[in-house]
């Protein structure tokens, strides 16, 4: 008893170190980052960096978990919260399925074996995602360390421990957590089978009640935590908010939007000339206020109406043609996100399914013919889930690296879960060569994954140098307000860096004070938090405040602004641009005035 006590410390050290040394690693050679924009517009709201105040309605997570950051932020108003909640969740995964890979080996050489493999495997193909750090890929993680523990663990304490897991997971982001619920539902199902078969008669009627249970309380935390999000957003400011959102996001992410030009008269059926048609192109929407929820639904129904769609069955086709090549294709990675490269993980996960494959042949041949073929039917049920998800996201032709290195991480995790579990006396030669085959690929890996993650640093910091001074320029200047145009807000055109935008560091600088600016759209507009923040300038609409003395325009000196002055002239107002300043050589501060 005292010998397991200590190896289960001992593990949970060794699992801790290294986890401890990768996280130092990163943070000596780079800085941590909030990959996109919307990362760091969610750390503005849960920070009180936006309306001065921080704020539980988050928009994009779900009301528990937002409310319980926005706290921390009360309670700590310099810290950098939401950054250390994500990359402590990313590390707490690293170090939950390290440490439990470790419990499965008592000799010293299986244990350096696996500890080896699964650095490797971090440094070889998630460098890049704990630099730049990402609320849906670390979802991804969670899942796939809760899957990992449903696979490997037993008993009540580890039952809670994946129950709180998916549940935060849920509240961060619930639509990545339910693209991911299918895997892990192979989890418990392989789980439930593997315990159901060992399971001595009269135990199997009590382990069909713990895994239904088990089930049915997880599915009661998501449903409650849905609820409480609900009721959260029930009032009529946020309902009327939750439909312009619903709208925007099917308009932007999955419509196009129909130009002026040949709907004239569909647009003016809803009220719409070319002038606030034009704002839906450059993302500056809220400078109208006729543009709410139903206009927003109103254009995005149309927009669906009118797509030309191809056939579904062509869809399918073409995802499919896509999703083999995808399966075979080896390619180093040459950017960080694009172009995109499955390697190595892909090649990884091939292994694997080899890998378990000729261990269950092993197993009809040499060993137990039923226990080998039931590892097959479970390796393809497996492939199958994992195949529908990836049509279904190739058919939707939504394919970030967020996905679908969420997918795949997943699924490695789940198939190491399998080689772990079956990891006995009589397979040890089988599974040991596939797990230093795994390792060697990784390995090979990891210059480029290293150079690749370098470079974006690189680039990122030399990109971001002059957003750095346009934010310190307007933070300086407190007691004027200034709107900047959406696109200018995260890019501005670079013939060296045309496909970088704006991307803040996670820990460097922190300052979670109140900012006298936002922008002219993005999710956030039309929100109660966006009348929240103009109530403190005492501005009623964005409309009225751009011509009121003190409140400035910010647009990047390539852009036209032709569009802003023909939109006050189509509301029966002459207006003057004079430009008062140019920040790094690149973004105009323009006063408007009523003529």
């Amino acid at each position: 008893m005292q010998s397991s006590k200590k190896r289960t410390l001992l593990n949970i050290c060794i699992a801790a170190g290294i986890t401890a040394v990768i996280m130092l690693q990163i943070a000596a050679l780079f800085d941590y980052y909030f990959d996109l924009n919307d990362d760091v517009l969610m750390k503005d709201l849960l920070s009180g960096s936006y309306t001065g105040s921080p704020e539980a309605h988050n928009i994009q997570m779900l009301y528990p978990i937002s409310a319980m950051i926005s706290l921390l932020y009360r309670l700590f108003r310099h810290a950098d919260v939401y950054g250390i909640f994500l990359c402590g969740c990313q590390f707490a995964c690293i170090f939950l399925v390290l440490n439990r890979s470790l419990s499965f080996f008592v000799d010293v050489r299986k244990k350096v074996l696996v500890a080896v493999t699964e650095v490797i495997l971090v440094f070889g193909c998630l460098y890049g995602h704990l630099i730049y750090v990402q609320y849906t890929f670390t979802v991804a993680m969670l899942a796939s360390a809760a899957a990992f523990l449903v696979i490997t663990g037993e008993g009540r304490r580890n039952r809670i421990y994946v129950c709180l897991i998916i549940w935060i997971a849920f509240l961060v982001r619930s639509e990545m957590l339910l693209l991911m619920l299918p895997m892990a539902g192979f989890a418990w199902l392989y789980r439930f089978v593997k315990d159901y078969d060992l399971a001595l008669a009269d135990r199997k009627k009590q382990i069909k009640k713990i895994y239904i249970r088990w089930a049915l309380i997880l599915f009661f935390g998501l449903i409650l935590g849905k609820e409480i999000d609900k009721f959260a957003y029930s009032n009529d400011d946020w309902s009327e908010f939750v439909r312009l959102f619903d709208a925007r996001t099917e308009l932007y992410d999955y419509q196009s939007i129909p130009s002026y030009e040949g709907n004239e008269e569909f647009y003016d059926s809803i009220g719409l000339d070319e002038t606030e048609v034009e704002l839906f192109f450059n993302y500056n929407y809220g400078l109208d206020d006729e543009i709410n929820a139903d206009t927003m639904a109103e254009v995005a129904a149309y927009a669906k109406s009118i797509k030309q769609e191809t056939p579904l069955a062509s869809r399918i086709k073409q995802a499919l043609i896509l999703y083999i090549y995808r399966l075979h294709h080896f390619e180093l990675q040459k950017e960080y996100q694009y172009p995109m490269t499955d390697a190595p993980w892909n090649l990884i996960i091939l292994v694997l399914y080899v890998g378990i494959i000729i261990s269950s042949l092993y197993s009809i041949f040499n060993a137990d013919k039923k226990e080998g073929i039931k590892e097959l039917v479970f390796l393809g049920l497996l492939f199958i889930i994992r195949s529908l998800l990836w049509m279904y996201i190739l058919v939707g032709e939504r394919d970030p690296i967020r996905i679908t290195h969420g997918l795949m991480i997943m699924e490695a995790v789940v198939l190491g879960g399998i080689i772990c579990k079956g990891f006995i006396p009589k397979k040890q030669r089988i599974i040991t060569v596939n797990l230093l085959v795994v390792m060697l690929i990784a390995l090979c890996y990891i210059p480029n994954t290293v150079a690749v993650a370098k470079s974006e640093a690189e680039n990122r910091n030399f990109y971001n140098q002059k957003f750095n001074e346009l934010y310190k320029y307007i933070k300086a200047d407190k007691d004027n307000f200034y709107w900047i145009d959406l696109y200018t807000s995260v890019s501005y055109t670079s013939e060296e860096y045309t496909s970088y935008s704006y991307s803040e560091k996670m820990f460097a600088n922190v300052d979670n004070s109140f900012e006298n600016y936002d922008t002219l759209g993005g999710w956030v507009c039309k929100s109660p938090l966006q009348q929240k923040k103009l109530d403190k300038y005492k501005l009623s609409d964005i409309q009225s405040s751009l011509l009121q003395d003190g409140v400035y325009f910010v647009i990047t000196d390539e852009s036209s602004t032709d569009w802003i002055v023909s939109y006050y002239n189509s509301k029966g107002v002459e207006v003057g641009l004079d430009e008062v300043d140019v920040v790094a050589d690149k973004f105009r501060i323009i006063k408007l005035t009523s003529l």
